[in-house]
């Protein structure tokens, strides 16, 4: 599983930045100048998160109209949890706001709005969704012959009463990258399962882990997960 990250955008919720002084994540605030502002506003933190990073890697030429790979550990779930609330509650369900809590909604949304008429999957694997949707877009490339595959990764942090359930930090952050296939002798990146004691266990997601070693063009084992940098 060999491929080349072309374009890498991370955000990571202001609050929850590491340091000031990081420089492998997107340190710019969310504006989305670029959707128009009806639609700005019907959007959730969550869905703008994911235009924003999608945004971020394909505003070049040569990146429009690209398949694209969701992937997220709980999705929108902040809707959701409000929904499962006036559930309790015994009051009615707004359509409109069921429809935007399923998993593929975000992406769907960007779907309409950047008008990118390609085939789009979301994938939800636990800790493991980030990890899955990188070997979902590499089979994509290699099956169906795709010069590139944007694969975007967005989680929040959970609300409560459900914070009680958490196994891993509850950072709201998205990731997007731009990948292809690697070329022969050409620096690239490896991913691989390892067993669960010969990787290093951390409470960060998985998704960030590997996010600022691609960036920085490094190794790291994570989790169960080895990503290797062949310069």
């Amino acid at each position: 599983m060999k491929f080349v990250v072309e374009q890498l955008a991370t955000w990571i919720k202001p609050e929850q930045r590491q340091s000031p002084y990081e420089n492998w994540y997107d340190s710019s605030p969310i504006t989305l100048s670029w959707v128009p502002a009806m639609q700005r506003r019907r959007m959730t933190p969550f869905v703008k998160m994911v235009l924003h990073t999608a945004h971020q890697v394909t505003n070049d030429k040569g990146y429009e109209n690209m398949p694209v790979i969701f992937s997220s550990r709980h999705g929108d779930f902040h809707k959701t949890a409000n929904l499962l609330g006036e559930l309790g509650e015994k009051q009615p369900l707004s359509p409109t706001g069921f429809g935007l809590s399923v998993h593929n909604a975000a992406i769907g949304m960007y779907s309409i709005i950047s008008g990118n008429t390609q085939p789009m999957n979301a994938i939800a694997a636990g800790k493991d969704s980030f990890a899955c949707a990188l070997i979902e877009a590499y089979i994509k490339l290699v099956e169906y012959k795709q010069p590139h595959i944007l694969l975007v990764h967005t989680d929040e942090s959970l609300p409560e009463p459900y914070t009680t359930f958490v196994d891993e930090a509850q950072i709201t952050h998205s990731i997007a990258l731009v990948i292809r296939l690697a070329t022969e002798k050409e620096a690239h990146f490896s991913l691989t399962k390892q067993a669960t004691n010969n990787s290093e266990q951390t409470t960060t997601p998985l998704s960030l882990e590997l996010a600022k070693a691609m960036f920085n063009k490094q190794s790291a084992s994570a989790n169960g997960w080895l990503l290797t940098h062949y310069a």
